[in-house]
């Protein structure tokens, strides 16, 4: 949850951890501590460093919200919960593979952009992991096959707690856990997937005009997934 408050500090530095290896993020030299009593310890100095840069943008005695500083944000999420119990975040995502966006299609003119838009997308997917998801125009949910379901299963298990926290933020950003996948392996640009992601709510604008909430909404998830691949990348730098 997103809580408002006032700068409080004077600086802001990056130093090596003493209670365990990393590089911990301090406030007037002071440790910060998550919300659930965590050190901010990164093992990324760049990471680090990016999330000291958030706070330091904030200007002396100005309120803010904590949503400001999104990379912060995950990286308590990855140390708070993601680290604590992968198998509820795995679990949760495999949600997302049951229902994916990209094996959901319209009939008609938004099918056939979904097909142009998807289909490269599940080719990829099929050829580097040898099992090719289902895909329907029906209303009625798809049944998910065995083989499919222990290759995501194995892609997730696979992924450090990072790439899981960058999953974990894109998946409801797209809808889609393939894009998710494909945003943390890096084989998937972020502008790629918020294309595909809003690609029915920006035919029906095109069908019935533009709507301004709408459209705010579409911005706030291609930042979302954006941040989220920043955060991936950041966190595999060491300097």
């Amino acid at each position: 949850m997103s809580q408002t408050i006032k700068r409080f500090w004077k600086e802001v530095s990056v130093v090596l951890s003493e209670a365990s290896p990393g590089h911990e993020v301090r406030l007037d030299g002071r440790a910060f501590r998550l919300p659930g009593g965590h050190p901010l310890i990164l093992h990324s100095s760049a990471l680090a460093e990016a999330i000291a840069d958030e706070w330091r943008a904030i200007a002396p005695g100005e309120a803010f919200r904590t949503a400001e500083l999104p990379l912060t944000q995950m990286a308590g999420t990855q140390i708070e919960r993601v680290a604590l119990d992968r198998d509820q975040i795995i679990g949760g995502l495999m949600a997302y593979g049951e229902s994916d966006l990209l094996c959901y299609r319209a009939s008609g003119g938004l099918g056939r952009e979904q097909d142009t838009l998807f289909d490269p997308v599940l080719e990829v997917f099929s050829t580097r992991y040898g099992v090719s998801p289902p895909v329907t125009r029906s209303l009625l949910p798809l049944s998910v096959g065995a083989d499919l379901h222990e290759v995501l299963t194995r892609i997730l298990t696979g992924f450090d707690d990072a790439a899981l926290t960058c999953a974990a933020i894109c998946a409801p950003a797209t809808g889609s856990l393939i894009l998710a996948i494909g945003l943390a392996e890096g084989w998937i640009e972020s502008a790629q997937a918020s294309l595909m992601a809003s690609v029915e709510e920006r035919y029906q604008m095109q069908q019935w005009g533009e709507d301004d909430a709408l459209l705010q909404e579409i911005e706030r998830s291609g930042v979302d997934i954006a941040e989220a691949v920043r955060f991936l990348a950041l966190s595999r730098e060491q300097s």
